[in-house]
């Protein structure tokens, strides 16, 4: 990797490191979002138990994260033009609209906890969640929407390593990060 903040940020989360110590944002995300999905971090294996919803607001989060570093900003105001953009790049061949849908999701469920979101437009979006439906998003019927979360996941883990892979390359995306690391990249873990 082109930096070893970089190393650390990308760390793999079956990479079982324990505290004191630093640890990138994103590998501890990572860890936490398999094991809210039911697998173990370490082995990559199922476990009897899950937290599907914390798991998916994990996952939107760290989308939410990557975001600001291939903006390079984390201006307040930029927030759903940078989540779109990103998830447009980087999650799957997605239409504007399914864009938006992933990014209602969002705000749904990490500002209310919630499967209902209501634009400014007055665009309504009523979510449910499901598993293994072999589409990403689908809509049943006006303003409902189905999320696959399992494929939400997957395609997360696809866009880490996407991006991973362009930032390697990339002087800009490089600077981005390197600008943003020090706010959003690493903690400290006593």
């Amino acid at each position: 990797m082109f930096s070893k903040e970089a190393d650390m940020f990308f760390e793999h989360p079956s990479s079982n490191r324990r505290s004191p110590g630093d640890f990138g944002i994103l590998y501890r995300l990572r860890r936490d979002i398999f094991l809210c999905m039911g697998t173990d971090p370490n082995t990559q294996h199922s476990i009897p138990y899950a937290a599907l919803w914390p798991g998916t607001m994990a996952i939107l989060a760290g989308i939410d994260l990557l975001a600001k570093f291939y903006a390079g900003s984390d201006k307040i105001n930029e927030v759903g033009q940078r989540f779109r953009k990103f998830i447009g790049k980087y999650l799957g061949s997605l239409s504007p609209q399914d864009q938006e849908t992933v990014y209602q999701l969002r705000n749904s469920l990490l500002h209310s906890f919630g499967l209902y979101s209501e634009t400014a437009k007055g665009k309504k979006y009523q979510f449910a969640l499901g598993q293994d439906l072999g589409q990403l998003i689908s809509s049943p019927g006006t303003d409902v929407y189905v999320i696959d979360i399992r494929e939400l996941h997957r395609r997360f883990e696809g866009a880490v390593s996407q991006y991973q892979g362009e930032l390697e390359n990339d002087t800009a995306l490089q600077k981005y990060f390197s600008t943003l690391f020090p706010k959003y990249g690493a903690i400290r873990i006593g």
